[in-house]
């Protein structure tokens, strides 16, 4: 028994099952062997989820260049939001296992800090203000995702949503408008706008910064 076959179970039995299904004793059973096998490699489903969130990551990260930091910092803002967006929507409830990993064992998500900040550092940010605008931006893609893997799908709306919608649109009219164009649109959209609007932001810090400077 290796410890790769363990967390592929447990990718498994989430993706099946949900977050509230993986358990060692469960994980036990799937591959059929006695408990002390799992807790020889695994001790506690801290660990395992923190194992969980790593392996999430090698999927959409483990040939990434990390050495090659040489990039617009603009562009890999929005490209690392979407990967890692993407990362977490291939498994069910993703987001909540990446979201609530340790970094002493999920090391891809280290890297993608540094990375970032790496990044960020070069295109003239403080290290301190990169490691703002990197945790900024993750911490928003992780609760994107959270809410998304946790919610009807945007388009269609379930069937009571239009209901809801119109109930709600007699007392908040403002309301009813933005939420029908949000669940209405591409599932990743209101994402994506999110995205241009923190690196706007950014942009529009930088410039302030350089203009203080002067």
């Amino acid at each position: 028994m290796q410890k790769n076959q363990i967390v592929q179970a447990a990718l498994d039995v989430l993706d099946r099952d949900g977050l509230e299904g993986v358990t060692l004793r469960r994980l036990a059973t799937e591959l059929n062997v006695k408990a002390a096998s799992i807790y020889y490699h695994i001790p506690s489903k801290e660990r395992l989820l923190d194992e969980m969130a790593n392996a999430i990551l090698e999927e959409q990260f483990g040939t990434f260049d990390f050495e090659n930091d040489q990039r617009d910092w603009a562009e890999w803002l929005h490209k690392v939001a979407h990967e890692l967006r993407r990362a977490m929507l291939r498994h069910r409830e993703g987001a909540r296992v990446v979201a609530g990993a340790h970094p002493d064992i999920a090391v891809v998500l280290v890297k993608l800090w540094d990375f970032t900040i790496r990044v960020l550092h070069k295109g003239g940010f403080s290290l301190g203000k990169a490691g703002v605008i990197t945790i900024t931006m993750i911490n928003f893609t992780f609760g994107s995702v959270i809410e998304e893997q946790a919610s009807p799908p945007y388009a269609p709306g379930p069937p009571d949503a239009a209901q809801e919608i119109q109930s709600m649109g007699q007392r908040f009219q403002r309301v009813a408008i933005a939420m029908e164009a949000w669940m209405g649109g591409d599932s990743g959209a209101p994402f994506d706008t999110g995205v241009r609007i923190i690196i706007n932001g950014v942009r529009a810090e930088l410039a302030a910064e350089k203009t203080d400077a002067k």
